[in-house]
């Protein structure tokens, strides 16, 4: 018996694709798999829908590599950059990189000639998002240079968006910013296949980003970057998390739970106590405002959740036992507690909640 454990609907993330499918029309897609497709378990996850996708999208060689291991033979473009001394890992896996340096390009046009093959790259301008990419005002310039180099294929131009849930005008820019420079690259006889702006926000709020590349990430899982954004496209959450009830016992007023006494009952109280905690990638700042369901019914986190084992407040659960199933995010019975919530209960993304969830300490049960 499982103590603790990630459920995944595969069924729901291939439902979550055809409706991705149906908002962006003609438009291709690259899947965003990242951190393990947000703790989905990336090469299940890409197994599940090679067939519907035209690009991987991850953030390191290494989770690339893993995809290429796994038997995924589709492009694998890595999102975030590398260093030229990577560049042999990238042309070995024939992996498609994300390029904003010189020294990079160089790297990957000498390595990809040595080995007489050619390089895939993808140009990142920095529209608004501050974090790497080239600058509009020099990319063209540095296009040119790279475009140079030998053994070289320029396969995409792309951007992204720090804003596209929150701020419509400020993506606007970006989006104006990106088309701008593409007519002017087009101008000098300057094209790529591939143009992609879209992240998940961007896919349900501003579809006049889609160019001809999207890039879905957080929303194939059934996740929508915020509870604010408009559902423009209809969801289905893909993981679940569980767990089991471990102990129980009575305390009375004036009893206190778990490391540095936060919580001090108010009358008697029946205390759960879970075997998960935050080395398992449950928030800490969730102690004494999170929830779980017991017998389809919301029970609070009491107390500071330790390492391995948090508590509840198991008082209005008639019958409790040992072993009862517990569920962390999901639905039990007619409630249901959505990843969402949790990030909007400690002000943080969806994202974050579920890529923290540790694969080597939660086993994964895969259906659908």
């Amino acid at each position: 018996m499982k103590r603790s454990w990630i459920e995944v609907n595969l069924g729901a993330i291939k439902y979550n694709l055809e409706q991705i499918r149906k908002k962006i029309g003609k438009n291709k897609i690259l899947a965003c798999i990242k951190a393990d497709s947000y703790s989905h378990g990336a090469t299940i996850v890409a197994n599940a829908i090679k067939k519907k996708v035209e690009f991987f999208g991850v953030a390191t060689i290494k989770e690339a590599i893993e995809l290429r291991v796994a038997g995924i033979k589709k492009p694998i473009l890595i999102l975030g950059t590398v260093l030229p001394e990577e560049a042999f890992a990238v042309i070995k896996n024939n992996l498609s990189a994300t390029v904003c340096t010189i020294s990079l390009a160089k790297a990957l046009s000498k390595e990809a000639k040595k080995r007489k093959k050619i390089a895939k790259i993808h140009i990142k301008v920095d529209t608004g998002m501050g974090r790497i990419g080239i600058k509009p005002e020099e990319a063209i310039e540095f296009i040119k240079k790279v475009k140079a180099s030998s053994n070289l294929f320029l396969e995409g131009l792309f951007s992204h968006f720090p804003v596209a849930d929150t701020d419509i005008s400020f993506s606007q820019k970006q989006i104006k910013i990106f088309k701008d420079l593409t007519a002017k690259l087009k101008g000098r006889g300057i094209e790529f296949p591939f143009y992609h702006l879209a992240n998940s926000a961007a896919i349900l709020n501003l579809k006049n980003s889609y160019f001809n590349l999207v890039r879905p990430g957080i929303t194939l899982c059934g996740i929508y970057p915020s509870l604010k954004i408009k559902k423009t496209v209809k969801l289905k959450p893909a993981l679940s998390l569980k767990s089991r009830v471990v102990f129980i016992k009575e305390i009375g007023k004036g009893g206190s739970v778990s490391y540095g006494r936060t919580y001090r009952a108010k009358k008697r109280r029946t205390v759960a106590t879970l075997p998960i905690g935050y080395a398992d990638g449950v928030d800490r700042k969730l102690s004494n405002k999170g929830a779980v369901l017991l017998s389809g019914k919301r029970c609070a986190i009491i107390g500071a959740i330790c390492m391995d084992q948090l508590m509840v407040d198991a008082s209005d659960i008639k019958n409790l036992k040992i072993g009862d199933e517990a569920v962390l995010i999901g639905r039990q019975k007619e409630e249901r507690i959505s990843v969402e919530e949790i990030a909007e209960t400690i002000n943080t993304v969806p994202q974050e909640i579920v890529s923290r969830l540790s694969s080597k300490r939660l086993p994964r049960i895969y259906y659908g």
